[in-house]
């Protein structure tokens, strides 16, 4: 249990002293909860004396409410202390985490990952999010609630003292032993949500297949099974911690009908009076109560150590290494190639799918890459923008060298027409001018004319403040490469990639879309990974990339 706290402190980082303070406030809260049970020997006592007057009536009722206040106000700041931290922390870890992921090899998103990422910060954070800072305060409260009735049943006697700690500390090693028993089936669990995500998330891109292939009850009978399958391991979950669960709470009831035992025993023997007695016999039933409910939550616990294990991997996934020894000139030096691969060696997995490639393309020229399919093409020019990072050999930007300057830097100097266009659900303005926030109005508009958009865009029902459909769904292919286009015109970057951009749209398109390239391209340095010969009628080099291996064409 203090190692799940120990963790969640540490994750708190700045905030860890809010959180420090909601203890404090729980722990009052505690003393003022509790009191008023020990105060009931007092009235016992008082009352079988016959001793009961009225100024001890206002006394006992002023207490009542005082502790009544207490519990309220402390209660209340507990409450806020540990709830605005817990969102003020989880947020700061969400804004790290998308931090991260933006310096991550693309190799971590194509090998199945993007369930585990939505699975951490949609299930996992908002688990943890939830339940930590309760658990907190819960804890605090119970461990205080705990202290404070084993020092009142030293108070009453110190063999009930020593009985209340022993069985304390029974419930504590059964409880640890089930939280140790049932983590590995929480994980398990978590895994199971992962893989559900995954299924979920397959399910929807893919429908537009499973519907053309009439697929649909194949398909959703994985899904079906993927369901069935999460709501069987948490059965299995809840089956497996019932009988541990089960074990806590008869150690408690044990422990009760012990104190009781023991009290009858004392005052049999003269240890302690009949109104110590009496309040043994009330008190015991909430003795144990503060480390039962601790315990009780061990499946809450086990989860929430499960989800922050998996958002812990997330958090320690090796970086892109982001150096900041150079930064790629403005002008490119005299002598100097733009970009230059030298003795590249590139591996996905084990086998080499670049193979020793070196080649240098000068500025203001253009390259083209041909080839079969699977040759090495994309990969080449994905290592230009470290997709990912090669492991043999340099790749150089106007003589620097690619890994030893920092990304945003690299970024800046490229730019790149995909085959996939991708465009977010806002206005065509916006997707626009995220090649260059700075950039006005009059700006962008002169970019949407040089990429040949404005035939189109004026038909639509508020030109380019149109919000489009998430990935451009409300337009057609053609349209959506436009305004990509647009947007690398604006970038205004001095090196374009461009993966044959017209391969897959219809003849009018085609021709929109060469002349927005042609308006992109002028005075720039070109790689373009061809898979048509008139692509690279205008080329100034062709390179044939088979195998790994490239050559001049």
């Amino acid at each position: 249990m203090l190692k799940q706290i120990r963790r969640i402190i540490k994750l708190a980082d700045k905030y860890k002293g809010k959180i420090r303070i909601a203890y404090l406030f729980s722990f009052l809260n505690s003393f003022f909860t509790y009191f008023p049970y020990m105060m009931s020997l007092f009235v016992i006592k008082e009352l079988f004396q016959k001793t009961m007057n009225y100024r001890k009536v206002w006394m006992i009722g002023g207490i009542l409410i005082l502790c009544l206040l207490g519990q309220i106000l402390f209660r209340y700041l507990a409450d806020r202390f540990q709830s605005t931290a817990g969102y003020e922390v989880f947020a700061a870890l969400r804004i790290r985490l998308g931090d991260r992921l933006k310096k991550l090899p693309m190799g971590f998103f194509s090998d199945g990952n993007i369930g585990k990422i939505s699975t951490v910060l949609s299930n996992d954070m908002q688990y943890v999010e939830s339940n930590c800072m309760n658990m907190i305060a819960d804890f605090a409260a119970d461990a205080g609630s705990q202290a404070l009735t084993l020092i009142f049943m030293i108070f009453l006697h110190p063999y009930l003292g020593a009985l209340t700690l022993f069985i304390t500390l029974l419930i504590i090693v059964a409880g640890n032993i089930c939280m140790k028993n049932e983590q590995k089936e929480a994980d398990n669990m978590q895994q199971v949500n992962e893989e559900l995500s995954e299924h979920v998330l397959e399910y929807i891109e893919g429908m537009s297949v499973i519907k053309s292939y009439n697929m649909l009850d194949s398909e959703s009978n994985q899904l079906d099974k993927a369901f069935i399958d999460t709501k069987d391991k948490c059965i299995d979950l809840e089956k497996k911690v019932t009988p541990g669960l089960r074990i806590i709470e008869s150690i408690n009831i044990i422990g009760i009908a012990a104190l009781v035992v023991l009290g009858l025993f004392l005052y049999k023997g003269g240890e302690i009076d009949l109104f110590k007695t009496l309040g043994i016999s009330v008190f015991s039933f909430g003795v144990f109560r503060p480390v039962r409910n601790l315990y009780l939550q061990v499946t809450r616990i086990a989860v929430m150590n499960s989800s922050l294990n998996r958002m812990e991997e997330l958090f320690n996934l090796e970086l892109l290494n982001e150096a900041d020894s150079e930064k790629i000139p403005e002008k490119c030096p005299d002598g100097v190639p733009e970009i230059e691969y030298r003795n590249v060696t590139f591996s996905y997995e084990e086998e080499a799918v670049l193979k020793n490639v070196s080649f240098k393309i000068p500025q203001k020229t253009m390259a083209a890459l041909i080839g079969p399919s699977g040759g090495g093409k994309s990969t080449i020019a994905n290592l230009l923008t470290r997709f990912w990072d090669i492991k043999e050999g340099s790749i150089l930007i106007r003589g620097c060298d690619i890994r030893n300057v920092p990304l945003n830097n690299l970024m800046d100097k490229i730019s790149v027409v995909f085959q996939r266009v991708y465009l977010f659900k806002d206005t065509i303005y916006n997707n626009v001018r995220m090649g260059k926030p700075s950039a006005t109005r009059e700006e962008v508009l002169e970019c949407l004319k040089k990429a040949r958009c404005m035939d189109f865009i004026e038909k639509l029902p508020f030109g380019i403040d149109t919000v489009i459909g998430e990935g451009g769904a409300s337009l057609s292919g053609g349209e959506a490469q436009r305004i990509s286009i647009a947007r690398c015109i604006l970038k205004d970057s001095p090196i374009i990639i461009l993966d044959e951009a017209t391969a897959s749209v219809d003849a009018d398109n085609e021709a929109y879309i060469q002349q927005a390239i042609d308006e992109l391209c002028k005075g720039k340095t070109l790689l373009v990974i061809a898979h048509r010969l008139n692509t690279i009628k205008n080329a100034d080099t062709v390179y044939k990339v088979e195998d790994g291996i490239i050559s001049l064409s």
